[in-house]
């Protein structure tokens, strides 16, 4: 028998493209990641989108996909298989944003999220699940993945997300019952921040070109 010629990193890479190629942005629709990350980064990804390109073949981000996919699938195999309850990988929600609550004059958006998965219990009880996987270890839960959650929450009406954390040094996880409310979400459109987070700029690939670009980091992120 002959042997089967397989290039597996070019099958991967490729899968990646065109994953990342079915997100497209819309017109009037925002998603939870960009409520949570600088308010330049989303204008210059449509601007610049050449310098965000690259980053489909870091091996660190390519690594986190496959935590996350291989993490989806266990989910549904223990949790779904094993003992019955019912696991949505990646399912989406969106809802109807009216940003007068903050300014009279501004008018509506849709707000979209994606969260890794929500699983139900026979009762009805439902709790949503955020993986994240790291690089190093860092003093968790992290202030960005909380504030995700919470949004994720009032999105998805979940009464709590777990989010799982995945590092080399530990495997962990904090339940997180806090829950956004619109008007914040509304100032988050209307008020962004550049950088949101002061460790933002460390792992941005628009910080070459960047007016707002902090030098001193502080924190460690995913």
């Amino acid at each position: 028998m002959g042997s089967v010629r397989l290039d597996l990193v070019a099958e991967l890479y490729s899968a990646l493209r065109a994953e990342k190629a079915k997100h497209q942005r819309e017109p009037g629709v925002v998603w939870v990641t960009d409520l949570v990350a600088c308010g330049l980064r989303v204008r210059f990804s449509e601007e610049y989108p050449e310098l965000e390109a690259p980053q489909v073949f870091d091996p660190a981000l390519v690594l986190g996909v496959i935590v996350h996919k291989g993490l989806q699938g266990f989910l549904k195999h223990v949790l779904g298989e094993g003992k019955g309850l019912k696991v949505e990988v990646e399912p989406e929600a969106s809802a109807e944003v009216d940003l007068s609550q903050v300014s009279p004059s501004a008018g509506k958006v849709v707000l979209k999220g994606r969260i890794d998965a929500i699983v139900t219990t026979p009762d009805g009880g439902r709790v949503g699940v955020e993986v994240k996987s790291m690089r190093g270890d860092a003093p968790l839960p992290l202030e960005h993945h909380v504030d995700q959650v919470r949004l994720y929450n009032l999105l998805f009406d979940l009464p709590a997300t777990i989010l799982l954390y995945v590092t080399p040094d530990r495997i962990t996880q904090y339940e997180v019952g806090e829950r956004a409310d619109w008007r914040e979400v509304a100032q988050r459109i209307l008020e962004p921040k550049a950088p949101r987070y002061p460790w933002e700029c460390r792992y941005c690939p628009f910080a070459a070109l960047c007016p707002r670009k902090r030098v001193a980091q502080a924190t460690e992120r995913a």
